[in-house]
């Protein structure tokens, strides 16, 4: 079956304004003095998220993401805003203007805009469609934890329920963009009210909403197996919450980032396919269960989740789970759905 991939993330860290650019610049000749810098001089906790910091300090570019992809046919893909550095926040929109110069271009894009930036967000979200007509959607990153190990991406972690965030949300349904979430498993509540009190906005939760510590210690969570049980019970009621709202979409996807506990990064060898499968079959089951097929769409997260397996070793994974589904069903679940909820055809 062809894939239609909707969570990838493009970067240049030698050539365009990424936290690591200088470091790469000055460094990108050693990989070892490279990663070591990075390790000594980085926050631990945003450390731990990537995993290994070459996936994050190499260019990741179309050609190399469809040489990544294997035997598996990628139609198209949609890029996520990934850490695109500004001092002003019309610069957000050079991340889109630096796609549209790649060849092939991502199908769609979905930029970063500051939600709660009530002066400047009308000019910026003009700013990204006239860089591109592949804007489609916007990510502001809201996932902030409790524990001071995991990395927070948002200093605010009760962001949602802010009115100027409400606004700049709200905002993004009256320009009929989407919304992508990434938050923390313990603030899927918070995006269950925010999107049944402001239907108007289409929205897709990025990576079934990122269980912290579910599969094994990360960041001062999930380091037993008392712990980790009451982990996977909040994550489960946080995501049937988000599920009673209709309108909601979700990825699966971002299952084998480091936060939820694998340790795949740090093995010399491969996961093998049942362990892979043993690892998130039952949550991909729940989840699409609680969604429904037409709500659910399948995603790599790709390079984050490279550090723990490849392309091929995630899909198959994927394809494993529902084999037993009907054709038009993984149709949804591998194209349709994605395309679908970004415009694209």
């Amino acid at each position: 079956m062809t894939i239609f991939d909707p969570h990838i993330h493009l970067w240049n860290p030698r050539t365009t304004p990424r936290e690591a650019t200088p470091l790469v610049k000055l460094l990108g000749w050693s990989p070892w003095l490279l990663d070591k810098a990075t390790r000594t001089l980085m926050p631990k906790p945003i450390v731990d998220f990537v995993g290994k910091a070459d996936y994050v300090l190499s260019n990741h570019l179309p050609d190399i993401f469809h040489r990544d992809t294997g035997k598996y046919e990628v139609e198209g893909y949609v890029h996520i805003q990934a850490g695109w550095q500004v001092k002003k926040p019309i610069e957000a929109a050079g991340e889109t203007a630096w796609l549209e110069t790649l060849n092939p271009k991502p199908d769609g894009i979905v930029g970063y805009v500051n939600l709660s930036d009530e002066e400047n967000i009308e000019a910026v979200i003009q700013a990204h469609r006239e860089a591109s007509p592949r804007f489609k959607g916007v990510r502001d990153m809201v996932a902030c934890h409790p524990s001071k190990g995991v990395h927070n991406w948002h200093e605010n972690p009760n962001v949602m329920n802010t009115e100027a965030f409400r606004k700049g949300y709200a905002k993004l349904g009256e320009e009929q963009l989407t919304y992508d979430c990434f938050l923390y498993a313990n603030q899927l509540k918070d995006l269950a009210k925010l999107a049944r009190e402001i239907p108007a906005t289409n929205v897709v939760l990025d990576h079934v909403g990122s269980p912290v510590g579910l599969l094994g210690a990360h960041g001062g969570v999930g380091a037993c197996a008392a712990e980790r049980e009451r982990i996977q019970k909040e994550w489960y009621e946080g995501l049937q919450a988000v599920a009673e709202v209709p309108h909601v979409r979700l990825k699966l996807s971002g299952l084998f980032m480091p936060i939820v506990g694998f340790d795949f990064h740090l093995r010399e060898q491969a996961p093998s396919l049942q362990e892979v499968v043993d690892g998130i079959a039952a949550h991909i089951e729940f989840a699409i269960k609680a969604f429904g097929v037409e709500r659910c769409m399948f995603a790599s997260n790709f390079p984050m989740d490279k550090v723990s397996l490849s392309y091929e070793s995630l899909y198959d994974a994927y394809f494993k789970i529902v084999e037993n589904y009907k054709e038009e069903d993984k149709e949804r679940l591998f194209r349709t759905n994605a395309k679908a909820f970004y415009g694209l055809g």
